[in-house]
């Protein structure tokens, strides 16, 4: 190995402590990357012979004693120097990074605080393990620039078009984010925006940068003194040791189980994660499969410990575009504690060869490990590096599980769900490059696709427990992901370039498949808008107002809806489809769902605002309760979806439900409804009577089970009513047994069950 290889390139400071820039962009004056051994722009104008790096001779300071012995006769200014010191203007020789400067410029003490500045950079430099300084917003971006990025073979990357990376349904979508398209790698102070307390600073910086023809330096100061040390690990007493002994033994052994891969699914649990989750857990078992036997000795488990947080203390790069590279980061020889977390994050472990007995113990002890660990690589992760995406995906992972086990309401579900939406933003997911020269990579795609769902959870959340949101759509500037599959993102390269082209103007794919993309992007744009009705409805808009809105939205969600692909439709006949893909069927229903819980949203927003038209309301809660019971009365093709069945019922079905129950008790209509002829007092209590079974059916031990009590009790009650007063000709009354039972659903935004109430029933009683 020659020396050049052995040793990192030489960087070349200027007498202050700044970078210094190539003789190209500094003659030209213009902000040089300081990439060696040739910079970007003179890669992207062809001049890489001509990129060198020369530091020219600073000037030396008068001495005191060459001040004393200056020539009387010189005239004012000049100064007399002997032959052993003259200086030559056009001399210049470079000089090693590191070393400070070689002349002391200016006087004693401006040459000590320089080298003092000097001496915080070095000893940055070597807790970084000699790392180039990365400025705030990456590399080869200042915030002016309007280069389009380069890669590293030197040519110049292909502009996308804009509408691609977006459309009319994505908020800013008409604006470049100020936030350059490669976020720094290891970068402390997370994604800083506009109104932050450096944004002045970063403008100074590049202003002085375009003046001066040279990127303005400023010495970083160590930040890693608050994550823990690997070598704490030997320590017997080290909490940090048990919490890695802990998850190290919940590791699978080799040949035990597996990581079920779904393909052809178009949920984004089931994309390219699992296939990551499959790989770490093959990479875990190759390098230290005789490790993890089902006898475990704490030695051997503190060695694979040692050798995961050295890894998670190694920088990880979030704009690295080729997918393999990118993977190549937390798989093989550097698995990390956030690796290991995906093997955690997947609900559905599939044990070995056992029965079936077996297999249902060991899915449930599965769950029960699988969320504590997971919890702990969080944290290891937290110890030992800083932020980044995929510890994001973790935390969005963990909220869904803890939703799973803990129920929608509770406060474990609520607070994790705030923690993966804080470091989301924390790491600017919200405000992703929304520039025309974009260029997808698994990299970008996997943060805009986080994102959405993280955007799509939040909003669902909001809408189970009525507490204010904390993602809001004026502040989410990241454009839709595009429709790509997960294959081409995988493969990278010329297959993305080519599965771009055939998208269509705004980003669908052309081929009708649903892909994990698919999915998410049309499940953003409605939760974009939902967003907007949850404003309304726990804002303060006035009445004339929020009317026009609620109408204007309406018609956007119409618009926006003619322009999903075809094979986001559902069709009845699907499920007459033994062969039909479950999870694609899955995901039409759910959309439809969603959409008509927006109008049903939409249509009680505006009887709360004082529009009185019930005639719309009816049709959408009988459609939202007839699509919901599917997965009851359909369980055993839907029953990988079986620990989603309570969350469904109860957002989708109840809500709607106490809709159907005001009706029957307080009828709108005669004979069939005038809107649709299938909707009749006998069909509503035909649905109710299955809704309440499907309730009922919920074990009462489940998280959500309670609930599901509560509210089949409460509909059981109007249909005694409904069917018996009219037998024994006698009107019905809220009972004390009513009131001890208090049903009052806190987890319902917009008091949808205020007919359960026994000030309203009474009413509603007399009125008959």
């Amino acid at each position: 190995m020659t020396a050049q290889s052995a040793s990192p390139p030489v960087m070349l400071r200027r007498p202050n402590g700044r970078m210094q820039a190539c003789d190209p962009c500094r003659s030209r004056k213009v902000a040089c990357d300081h990439q060696q051994p040739v910079c970007r722009r003179c890669i992207s104008r062809g001049q890489e012979d001509e990129c060198v790096y020369t530091s020219s001779m600073p000037r030396k300071p008068l001495s005191l004693k060459r001040l004393s012995s200056r020539d009387p006769g010189a005239p004012a200014g000049a100064t007399t120097y002997t032959s052993s010191n003259s200086f030559h203007a056009g001399e210049s020789s470079p000089r090693t990074a590191g070393l400070g400067p070689s002349r002391r410029p200016g006087s004693a003490e401006g040459y000590r605080s320089l080298r003092r500045a000097e001496l915080r950079r070095q000893t940055n430099t070597h807790v970084h393990d000699t790392q180039k300084v990365i400025p705030p917003l990456g590399p080869s971006h200042t915030a002016y620039s309007f280069e389009s990025p380069v890669d590293y073979a030197g040519r110049r990357r292909q502009s996308i078009n804009h509408e691609l990376a977006s459309t009319t349904a994505t908020p800013g979508g008409h604006l470049l984010s100020d936030r350059a398209s490669t976020p720094a790698g290891d970068q402390e102070s997370g994604y800083l925006g506009y109104i932050s307390h450096s944004s002045v600073l970063q403008e100074t910086e590049s202003s002085l940068s375009m003046i001066q023809g040279f990127q303005a330096f400023l010495p970083q100061l160590a930040s890693n003194g608050s994550r823990q040390s690997v070598e704490g690990l030997r320590c017997h007493c080290s909490p940090t040791k048990e919490m890695c002994l802990v998850v190290l033994r919940g590791i699978p052994a080799p040949n035990v189980g597996h990581i079920e891969a779904n393909k052809d699914s178009p949920l984004y649990r089931d994309s390219w994660m699992r296939v990551v989750g499959q790989r770490v857990l093959s990479d875990l078992h190759e390098r230290f499969g005789s490790y993890l036997g089902l006898c475990r000795v704490d030695s051997q488990l503190e060695d694979i410990a040692h050798f995961l947080s050295e890894n998670t203390t190694k920088p990880f790069r979030e704009d690295e575009p080729d997918p393999e590279k990118w993977i190549g980061q937390f798989t093989g020889d550097n698995l990390r504690w956030e690796s290991i977390g995906f093997i955690f994050s997947f609900i559905y472990f599939l044990p070995g060869d056992c029965t079936a007995f077996d297999k249902d113990a060991a899915k449930k002890q599965w769950a029960q490990v699988s969320r504590v660990c997971l919890g702990l690589c969080i944290d290891l992760s937290r110890r030992f590096a800083s932020a980044n995406s995929l510890l994001a995906q973790l935390y969005m992972r963990r909220s869904t599980l803890e939703s799973v086990h803990t129920g929608d309401a509770s406060y474990s579900s609520w607070g994790t769900g705030a923690e993966s939406v804080a470091l989301a933003t924390f790491l600017g997911l919200h405000a992703e490059s929304n520039s025309p020269s974009y260029e997808p990579s698994l990299a970008s795609e996997s943060r805009r696709l986080l994102f959405a769902q993280m955007f799509v959870g939040e909003k669902h959340a909001v809408l189970f427990t009525g507490r204010p949101p904390r993602l809001s759509h004026r502040y989410a500037f990241t454009p839709l992901p595009l429709d790509l599959r997960d294959e081409d993102l995988l493969q990278g390269g010329e297959a993305i370039k080519e599965a771009v082209k055939s998208l269509d103007k705004n980003g669908w794919n052309t081929s009708g498949k649903v892909y994990a993309a698919t999915f998410t992007r049309a499940r953003y744009i409605l939760s974009l808008l939902r967003d907007e009705l949850i404003e309304i409805g726990i804002g303060k808009a006035a009445q004339k107002v929020a009317c026009a809105l609620l109408r204007d939205v309406k018609e956007r969600q119409i618009e926006a809806i003619k322009d999903f692909p075809s094979g986001l439709d559902y069709n009845p006949s699907d499920l007459a489809d033994p062969d039909a893909n479950i999870n694609v069927l899955f995901a039409r229903i759910l959309l439809q769902l969603e959409q008509l819980q927006n109008l049903f949203l939409i249509e009680r927003l505006l009887l709360k605002h004082g529009e009185m038209n019930k005639s719309t309301l009816l049709p959408i809660s009988f459609r939202l309760v007839e699509l919901t019971l599917l997965f009851w009365t359909h369980k055993d093709r839907f029953a990988p979806f079986r620990n989603d069945f309570e969350w469904l019922v109860m957002a989708f079905a109840t809500p709607s439900g106490g809709i159907l129950c005001m009706e029957l008790l307080n009828s709108s209509f005669k004979g069939s409804h005038p809107k649709n002829s299938s909707i009749t007092r006998s069909n509503i209590i035909q649905q109710l009577s299955l809704l309440i079974g499907f309730l009922e059916w919920i074990d009462p031990s489940r998280p959500n089970g309670t609930m599901c009590v509560t509210t089949s009790a409460v509909m059981r009650r109007v249909l005694d009513h409904v069917l018996n007063a009219g037998s024994e000709n006698m009107s019905w009354q809220p009972d004390n047994a009513l009131d001890d039972m208090q049903l009052d659903f806190n987890f319902e935004l917009f008091d949808t069950f205020d007919w359960i109430r026994p000030d309203v029933l009474t009413n509603q009683a007399l009125e008959s």
